[in-house]
Formats: structure tokens, C-alpha cells, sequence
């Protein structure tokens, strides 16, 4: 039985490899119960299987109030999944609202895990109490968020400003591409991966972004070269989301940024540099970690079932 004050919400994050699960109070989201599970190459079917046989064991401990749930892909604004290109198979198409309401029985909220790891960081992390944050996500792939008073921004689709990483900063028309098939993207040129890219491009034999700080505090120079020129990527990147958004602080997540990591060494200042005017924005790492979704869904959850 959880000792979680006040009322639960029963919490689950699907990532391409992972399942991530936990109890959040309502009250004051303080995390029980965490745990993860491996769901690689999971089609639609198992993942539901798995996330149904977890929250079943959690609910039978501990009373929930609701359930929510965030994805990778396009939700709409009811919960149904509209597509999720190469990552889990048969998902297009689940409604994903009505399956969690009839397995559990209780009021469910759903939507893309950058909105639900935006409004987490945003609310509970290192956006709390900014009345606009930007959440970008370093993976795979770049996921983004726009928060504004705890929040996402817009809804929809396509809304929390989630299509951020698309937006063009290069004018390549080869090279390393996006998941859409673009070279020139904020995506393409800043997920993880691009990091061990530049520095092997100079000559650094790294297999992983850790690798790549290791050599870099070794005083690696392909490493120093790689980080720098992926440094200058991302500014452009976080520069073009600050003149669309004007946020009063910018987060940035992901496995790649740890805390004192050689990316984030002066990259405010360039971010600065470039913006119009006297305008300037603060630019912080992640707190809540992987956690930051499940702590998102409960005050999604709450602005949406204010009034039960």
C-alpha cells in the first residue's frame, strides 16, 4: 500500500525500448513504486498487455483516482494514437483513452510524452514557477514542448509545440536525417547520436555520447571539436524556438544532458548572442529525469478532471 498523500494517479510513460510506471499523488507529486520495464520490439498488442498486467498488480495495492498514460507519436486531443512511424508496430489507430477506461474503470488522460515530460519539468522541475517554459528533450530524436503556466501551450494533434524539432536550421539537403526524412532540421543535426557523429567525423573513435565526454575531459581535441560544432547546432536550434516562443526559460532533457556536461558549457551565452535585442532567456538542464512524464501526467490529469 503506497503512503502517498491524498489522492493517486496510476502513471505510465511508453518509450520506443521501455515501459515506465509508477504512482503519482495529486497532491504534492512525490513518485512511489517506480519501475521500468523492457517492452523492446514489443508490437502494440504486447505493450498494452504489459502496461495492463503492471497496472493491475500497482491497483490492487493502492487506490488510484485515474489513470494517464503518454506516448511517442501524434495523439489527438481524444487519445487516440494517429501515428507512430518505425518505433511500435500496429500502434496508428488505438484509442488509447477508451482502453485504459475500460481496463481500469477509472478517468484516464493521454497524451505524447514530450507534453507529459514538459509539463513535469515545467510544474515540478526546473521550470517551476516560470510562467512560459520551452522543454526540449535530447534522444533519439528531439522532443518538444511549450508550457505556458503550467500548461501545454496549445492542444491537438500536433500542439504543445511539439513539432519544434522539425523546424529547419540548415540549409543541407544531405547528410544525417531527421525521422522525416530531413537533413536540415533541428532534429537532424541535434539528437544524441550526433554528438558520437561529429566527434568520430574528427577523428574521436567513440562508440556513445558518454564516451565522448570521457575523451573530452581527457582533453580529446576531435572530442572538444565534435561538442563545439554540435554546441552550434543546438543554439541555432534553441534560438529558433526562443524567437517562436519567447520562453522565460528553456529546459533541456534527455540521456545525453547530465549534469555538468561539456554541451552545456557556454551555450547560453551563445543562445544570447543571437537573439533580437535586449531579449534573453535562461537555459537550465533537466531535473526529474525519466520521471519527468509521470510527474506531467498527473497535472495534466488534474486541469483536465478538475471538477470531479
Amino acid at each position: 500500500m503506497s503512503n502517498l498523500p491524498g489522492p493517486r494517479l496510476l502513471a505510465f510513460d511508453i518509450g520506443g525500448s521501455r515501459l515506465k510506471s509508477g504512482i503519482v499523488s495529486l497532491h504534492d507529486d512525490a513518485i512511489d513504486g517506480a519501475r521500468v520495464e523492457d517492452i523492446a520490439g514489443y508490437a502494440v498488442d504486447d505493450v498494452l498487455r504489459a502496461v495492463a498486467r503492471v497496472g493491475h498488480e500497482v491497483f490492487e495495492e493502492t487506490p488510484c483516482r485515474g489513470v494517464g498514460l503518454c506516448a511517442p507519436g501524434l495523439i489527438d486531443e481524444a487519445g487516440k494514437w494517429i501515428s507512430l512511424p518505425g518505433k511500435i508496430e500496429g500502434a496508428a489507430g488505438h484509442d488509447l483513452v477508451r482502453w485504459l477506461t475500460n481496463e481500469f474503470t477509472l478517468p484516464s488522460v493521454v497524451v505524447n510524452d514530450a507534453v507529459a515530460h514538459g509539463v513535469g519539468e515545467a510544474c515540478a522541475g526546473a521550470g517551476r514557477n516560470r510562467e512560459r517554459v520551452v522543454v526540449m528533450t535530447i534522444g533519439t530524436g528531439i522532443g518538444v514542448s511549450v508550457v505556458q503556466n503550467g500548461a501545454p501551450l496549445t492542444t491537438g494533434t500536433l500542439g504543445g509545440g511539439t513539432m519544434g524539432g522539425h523546424i529547419p536550421i540548415s540549409e543541407k539537403d544531405d547528410g544525417y536525417l531527421d525521422s522525416n526524412g530531413r537533413p536540415d532540421t533541428i532534429e537532424a543535426l541535434c539528437c544524441a547520436r550526433r554528438i558520437v557523429d561529429y566527434a568520430n567525423e574528427y577523428g574521436e573513435p567513440a562508440a556513445s555520447v558518454p564516451d565522448v565526454y570521457d575523451a573530452h575531459a581527457r582533453g580529446s581535441d576531435a572530442a572538444r571539436r565534435g561538442i563545439d560544432r554540435y554546441r552550434n547546432h543546438l543554439a541555432r536550434g534553441l534560438v529558433a524556438l526562443a524567437h517562436a516562443h519567447a520562453p522565460d526559460l528553456i529546459v533541456i532533457g534527455g540521456g545525453a544532458m547530465t549534469p555538468d556536461n561539456p554541451v552545456m558549457d557556454g551555450l547560453e551565452s551563445l543562445v544570447n548572442e543571437r537573439l533580437f535585442g535586449s531579449y534573453t532567456v535562461e537555459i537550465a538542464v533537466a531535473r526529474l529525469g525519466e520521471l519527468a512524464a509521470l510527474c506531467g501526467l498527473a497535472h495534466i490529469f488534474r486541469q483536465r478532471h478538475a471538477s470531479e
